[in-house]
This record gives C-alpha cells, structure tokens and sequence, in this order.
C-alpha cells in the first residue's frame, strides 16, 4: 500500500483504536468480550442477526484492519485535510489503467446515484430502470419530479436489456444494475456490450449508469466489467462501492469510472462528500489486497451454495445469485415472512415491489449464521 508520501507522528495503541472503530463493521482488541462476540457473530441491535443490509458478514480483510490502526493518530482529530484521498484516487486509476480525471470519489455509491439522476433527467429527461432493482436512482427522479418509466424483468429474473433499450428515446438516463439487486443475476459481457452499442447507435444522446456494486461475488466468467465501454463511450459511465466485498461499509467509500466531462456533470450536480483520510486509508489496502477479497469471494459463494440448496430442497424457487444475496420465491408477502422471522431475532429483507406479495431478498451473512439461519427459516416455512 502506498502510505509513505506523507510521514505520520505518534499512533496510537491498538486497544484505544477500539473507540474510533467500534460498531458493526470493526472489530477491535480492544472492545468488551461481549462486543467481540456481537460483532464476531453479527447478532447485535438488541440481538437481532442481521440478513437485511448486504453487507459483508466478514468485514474487512486483516490487512486493511492493521492498516486502520497502524495509521490512527492525533491528526484524526485535529481538524486536518484529509490525507492519502488523493492516493486513492490514484490507487484507483492505476487498478483499471485509466487517469485521476476518469475515477471520482464519493462518500459512498448513493451521492453518486443521486447526482446522475440530478445532472441527467427532468420532466422531459426520462429516468428508464428496471423493477425491482437497486431504487435510489428511482426515488431520486421522483424527488425531482423527473420522468421514471419502470421495466419488469424478464422471465428469468434478470434485467430484459433489450426492453430497456427499446426505451431509451427520449430518456435522460437509464440504469442498469449488473449484478442485480435484490435478484442476483448477472448479464455477460457481449450481453451489455450489445445493448450499449444499440442504445448509442439508436440514442445517442442518452446516458446509461452501469452499477457493479456486486462484481466481486460474480461467479468466475460470468462478466466483466464495463470500463472499456465508459472509456469509449462518453455517455456510459461505472459506479462501484467498497461496501460489499471489501467490507467497509460503515467507511462510505464509492467511486465512479467514466470519461472527464461526464464525472464533471454529476458532480456539479450533487454534492459527492469528502471521504476521509481513515476510510482513503482502508480502501487504497482492501482494493490492493486480491488475496483477501479472493477468499471472500469463495467463502461466499459456498455459503450461498448451501442456503440456496437448503430453500430449493423445501421446494422454493431461488434464482441463480451472482451476489450476496439470495431471492426467494417464497409463494408469500415477503412482509408475513419477515415478521415471523424476528420472532427468531433475524431481520430479512425489506419489501421489493412489484415483487413484494411473492418475493423476498435474504442477505448472506457468516456460515455460523446461516447454519442458524436456515433451521429457523425451515421452522418458519413448514
């Protein structure tokens, strides 16, 4: 990790760091027995396990941890610019080979989101997304009074890309989530270059947003990312966040990968946040560190493997995820199983429309707490 431009005086002790990095995503030397063993297990909120946030149940890998609190120090809070912000910048744009002016940082994906809808659709700029997926972009365009137009998926449950294309005159933005969230599946890369090149042959003043918050959880093969599409096509543009895989969430760290003059107009159009040197910190070592997001990708993927296989056995429909989460079919209002769920202190996912009454999203937590998880789910649904 590149942390040596600027010199650093005095750090603390590791069991003082515990103070500035408790909650749910850290776990320190320092805290109490009992918080260990919360945030070890995932089960805090007043006992409640958590399977409703998508959040990584691991959280970040050890490195990124000794870099935390290797580099805390009086300067946190002193009141100082932020420092190593603009490594990550850098660290970002070496990682896909592009330019400091091609990556920008955001506190988190959602400013990001916000102000794309904000710089690209009105009444007679129409926001075109698919439903369910990922709704900021959506509730944003309807906070502006923008046009939405929203899309089914198709029979699989994935993203009908050749609908969205179909409704791209006119449209100031359309959004595309690969990997989808709630439904997890997953477009191949001539799937989405084929339907960027309609949509800028047939539309070319119309901007598509590629969210690949998900990307790091694909199955081998099943994509790639978009970034050559954003490099040669001004009005694509990527948006990624460290909040999933790389797990730090709690650190609101996202970025966007696009051409210069299109970074520009989301930014002029809503506020991106200033990341902070501890989360520049922790994002320049996760983004570096493969090995670690590599495992988490694995230990994922079998836990997912074993709560799919669990539904599918009972005679639930779960499709084909790509994410870290799974979505259920389970032939009842998501709400009905959600409540009987907290009777068990696990909290499920919230309501997707249009999907709601059938549907329901259930994150994938540790492989401890989906082996409690899964017996309660069967309790549940017998």
């Amino acid at each position: 990790m590149k942390t040596t431009r600027r010199g650093f005086v005095g750090t603390i002790a590791v069991g003082a760091a515990a103070g500035v990095l408790s909650g749910t995503t850290f776990m320190s030397k320092g805290a109490s027995a009992q918080t260990r063993e919360a945030l070890k297990t995932g089960i805090h909120d007043g006992g409640i396990m958590q399977l409703s946030s998508n959040e990584s149940a691991r959280g970040p890998g050890p490195k990124t941890m000794e870099a935390l609190h290797s580099h805390i120090t009086k300067r946190v809070g002193m009141g100082y610019a932020p420092d190593h912000v603009n490594e990550l910048r850098d660290g970002i744009a070496n990682y896909y080979k592009l330019t400091t002016a091609n990556v920008q940082l955001a506190t988190g994906s959602t400013p990001l989101l916000q102000g794309s809808v904000r710089a690209f659709c009105s009444a007679d700029k129409k926001f075109v997304t698919p439903m369910p997926t990922y709704s900021t972009s959506l509730n944003t365009a309807r906070q502006i009074n923008a046009a939405t137009v929203e899309l089914p998926l198709d029979s699989s449950m994935g993203v009908n890309l050749r609908d969205l294309a179909d409704h791209a005159d006119g449209a100031g933005l359309l959004y595309l989530c690969n990997p989808n969230n709630p439904t997890g599946t997953v477009h191949s890369p001539q799937a989405v270059e084929d339907f960027v090149r309609r949509v800028m042959r047939e539309n070319p003043n119309t901007m598509i947003h590629i969210d690949e918050a998900y990307i790091n959880y694909t199955k081998a093969g099943a994509m790639e990312t978009a970034v050559p599409l954003a490099m040669e096509f001004e009005n694509v543009f990527i948006t990624r966040s460290f909040s999933k895989a790389h797990g730090l969430a709690g650190l609101r760290i996202g970025y966007a990968l696009g051409q210069e003059q299109t970074l520009a107009k989301i930014r002029n159009a809503w506020g991106m946040g200033d990341v902070n040197m501890l989360g520049a910190i922790a994002a320049l070592t996760a983004l570096e560190d493969k090995e670690h997001l590599a495992w988490e990708a694995q230990e994922n993927g079998e836990i997912r493997d074993m709560v799919v296989g669990t539904f599918r056995e009972m005679g639930f429909e779960v499709g084909d995820s790509h994410t870290n989460h799974i979505f259920v079919n389970l032939r009842r209002p998501a709400r009905e199983f959600r409540e009987a769920c907290l009777q068990h202190k696990i909290l499920v996912g919230r309501d997707f429309p249009p999907m709601e009454k059938t549907h329901c999203r259930i994150s994938l937590g540790s492989r401890e707490q989906m082996e409690t998880a899964v017996e309660v789910f069967r309790k549940v649904l017998a």
